[in-house]
């Protein structure tokens, strides 16, 4: 499987570097990255990329762990599961725009060479301490979720800490400023592009259903990263996406405290609605490091777990060739091998695994690269 190399920087080195460029003094970039160990990224233009990269591959890790949850409710139109399916389209939007971005400037979009594993910590070091994994619904994975999408400024409840440290060290002002969040990482890179005015050119970006937009100015960096913000990562002032919907974490809010939350302006607070309640789920288990290999499970399970791999792979490679070429049916294609891997995931997450006090298996998204 692909990874990301041992040298790769960490979100927090790369929001680091951008900030001390940001900050104006000459040369501040080169000296941050000597300071965090970015020696190798030899103009602001390189930090810019790979601060772009390392955000494609942080909101495509977050699509295993919410498409596993998605993909346990039995019920395919129950409330729950729509709400989680419209956070899986806005993550590929906000892959997409990502991508964009970094082909805009000249980079190229890696997708299918650093591939997330799980269990594992999100990629760039993000929310360090945080385990993602792939299992079904539970108040556990919404704990998790939370934590990934966190606002600025905002914690989830004090129950709702996956971490090994108690509620109370996320009080402190040291520790809770350590965690750095998804939409800081983005005010960086939104201020770099501002302060550094690339030449940006619409050359191999991707435009569909979920990639809504060609980047073509600074302008449309600033509204791209907006959007993305709204929607899920750093709405630190407002619960409310672009859509009137809410935004990612009030959503997962809403799921495990098991009611509707809507927003009164004149409060500037939530008040609690109807019921919302936890659906009926297949019992997928957490899929262990490395998957399940095909000689310790039964046959049709193994079957199964190779149909959903291939289907895993061929996505990846079709979002890659969509960048490569600058096209969009590879990215219709690659929703199509999405809809593949659905089919044989629910099937696993139907069938017990021995010895297993009921829990099920369930799909490993492993990256089989095509030359293989």
């Amino acid at each position: 499987m692909a990874k990301a190399p041992r040298t790769s920087p960490s979100v927090r080195q790369l929001t680091t570097a951008l900030k001390e460029h940001n900050r104006g003094a000459e040369g501040a970039v080169l000296k941050a990255a000597a300071a965090t160990g970015l020696a190798g990224l030899g103009s602001h233009l390189d930090c810019l990329k790979a601060a772009l990269q390392s955000a494609v591959t942080l909101e495509f890790a977050t699509l295993p762990p919410y498409l596993s949850a998605l993909w346990s409710i039995k019920n395919e139109q129950d409330p729950v599961a729509k709400s989680i399916r419209e956070v899986a389209h806005e993550e590929m939007l906000h892959m997409a725009l990502a991508a964009n971005m970094l082909a805009a400037i000249g980079g190229s979009p890696q997708i299918n060479q650093i591939v997330p594993e799980y269990p594992g910590p999100l990629p760039g070091g993000v929310h360090a301490g945080l385990i993602a994994k792939l299992s079904c619904l539970t108040r556990d994975a919404l704990k998790d979720f939370m934590w990934i999408e966190r606002p600025v400024g905002k914690l989830p409840p004090e129950e709702a800490h996956p971490f090994d440290q108690p509620a109370a060290h996320w009080d402190n002002v040291a520790g809770f400023e350590a965690d750095e969040t998804i939409g800081e990482f983005y005010d960086a890179i939104d201020a770099a592009f501002v302060r550094l005015q690339p030449d940006i050119r619409p050359d191999h970006q991707v435009t569909g259903p979920l990639a809504w937009m060609v980047v073509t100015s600074v302008g449309d960096v600033t509204r791209a990263i907006q959007l993305i913000k709204d929607q899920g990562e750093g709405s630190a002032t407002s619960p409310k996406a672009s859509r009137e919907e809410l935004s990612h974490f009030y959503r997962f809010l809403e799921m495990y405290e098991g009611r509707k939350l809507i927003w009164d302006p004149a409060k500037q607070d939530f008040v609690r609605g109807d019921e919302l309640p936890f659906p009926e789920v297949w019992p997928m288990a957490v899929v262990p490091k490395g998957g399940y290999p095909a000689a310790a499970v039964p046959t049709e399970v193994a079957q199964l777990l190779e149909q959903s791999d291939v289907a895993y792979s061929r996505m990846l490679d079709l979002l890659q060739d969509c960048w490569r070429r600058g096209g969009q049916a590879s990215f219709v294609h690659a929703i199509e091998a999405m809809f593949e891997l659905q089919k044989s995931s629910r099937a696993l997450m139907q069938i017990p695994i021995p010895g297993g006090g009921g829990a099920t298996y369930g799909p490993c998204f492993r990256y089989r690269p095509s030359s293989s």
